[in-house]
């Protein structure tokens, strides 16, 4: 049993909220794994852990996990863009 699943039987869905921000502040890019993954790999708990937010705000949140990107050089530009779409920011980078 995972914990999420120990959670869930125990708190029901209200732990998961949390669950999902935690999991985004420790989210990292995956060696080898390129940005539109590591996008896709961030727009999944955003929109589990920010669901009551609407959507332009979450698109706006996700797009500053630019330090989840494990190469620094392509950071820097990332953070420099003022764009709301992930999928933009990291096709940019």
């Amino acid at each position: 049993m995972t914990i999420e699943n120990a959670l869930e039987s125990r708190f029901g869905d209200s732990h998961l909220t949390q669950f999902f921000r935690t999991e985004l502040k420790t989210r990292r890019q995956k060696p080898g794994a390129s940005l539109q993954v590591l996008a896709a790999d961030v727009e999944r708990p955003m929109s589990l852990a920010y669901a009551e937010c609407p959507l332009d705000v979450r698109e706006s949140l996700a797009a500053n996990f630019v330090d989840t990107i494990r190469d620094e050089d392509m950071q820097h530009p990332a953070r420099l863009m003022n764009l709301m779409d992930l999928n933009q920011r990291w096709h940019i980078a």
